[in-house]
């Protein structure tokens, strides 16, 4: 790993992949081996793998508690890595899933590094969606696809397109700005519920996914009628997965503009994929 200009501490983020081995890329183990410290934001399991890495691997969880705002918790992570950052060292942030996703520490280190001229990097790693695409066996490209958290969904004037998939992100914890433990109920998954029925038939067969994180366990796919959504117990990991309700009609006055109709344009669809 490169240190910065004048000899500076560096930051490079990373995610150590959904499952607990064997999705972590080579790269990432190569500067989680040569770094000075890493900082992590993972799993028990992996943390000890991390460890094994580097043994100068420090866990940032204690900082969550139940009773502080996540931005809260989320600026004490940010300033730890700046704080070993700023003290010279090459410094590994190591996230679980990929460390751009639903992390707000690692683009707020970055974006504070850089603008002090510090050298800063992140690398890519197997999110959740990743593992979703797989385990569904989905295409967000065949009918487009849009992309929420829950809690922004509901607050927001958001444009839906029932035609596209939708991907709701953390149903759990919906207008929850905490960590709260042991909860029974859920009652934004009714607000949700009501929100989409707007859009879709109550029988729309929705999904409850959560990714496996942990080899050779299944993932979570539970197909369910739309208007049952209320009714279920998720996880802070759960994501709701909407299909669309297929591809809306062609713009035949955009298609005349290419010489094509309809007809024309699937003649060609079919002789490229054949």
């Amino acid at each position: 790993m490169a240190d910065s200009p004048n000899n500076k501490g560096s930051l490079t983020i990373v995610g150590t992949g959904i499952t607990l081995s064997g999705q972590m890329t080579l790269i990432t183990e190569s500067v989680l081996e040569n770094a000075d410290i890493v900082l992590s934001v993972v799993t028990q399991s992996a943390f000890i793998n991390l460890k094994n890495i580097n043994s100068n691997t420090i866990s940032l969880r204690d900082l969550y508690d139940v009773n502080t705002s996540r931005l809260v918790t989320y600026q004490k992570m940010k300033q730890r890595i700046v704080d070993e950052v700023e003290s010279g060292k090459r410094v590994v942030a190591a996230f679980y899933g990929h460390p751009g996703v639903f992390v707000d520490p690692s683009h707020d280190a970055i974006d504070e590094l850089r603008n002090k001229g510090f050298s800063v990097r992140m690398l890519p790693g197997i999110s959740a969606e990743d593992c979703l695409v797989a385990d569904l066996g989905l295409d967000p490209s065949r009918f487009g696809c849009q992309s929420y958290e829950a809690t922004q969904f509901l607050f927001r004037r958001y444009s839906i397109d029932p035609h596209m998939l939708q991907i709701i992100w953390q149903i759990g914890c919906i207008a929850e700005f905490n960590h709260p433990k042991n909860k029974t109920e859920h009652p934004g998954l009714a607000t949700l519920m009501e929100a989409l029925l707007k859009f879709y038939p109550a029988d729309h067969k929705v999904i409850i996914y959560e990714a496996a994180t942990i080899p050779l366990v299944a993932p979570r796919i539970d197909e369910i009628p739309l208007n049952e959504l209320g009714y279920i117990v998720p996880n802070t990991i759960s994501t709701l997965v909407v299909p669309g309700l297929g591809l809306p009609e062609y713009d035949t006055e955009t298609m005349a503009k290419f010489g094509l109709t309809p007809d024309t344009f699937k003649q060609k669809l079919s002789a490229d994929n054949g």
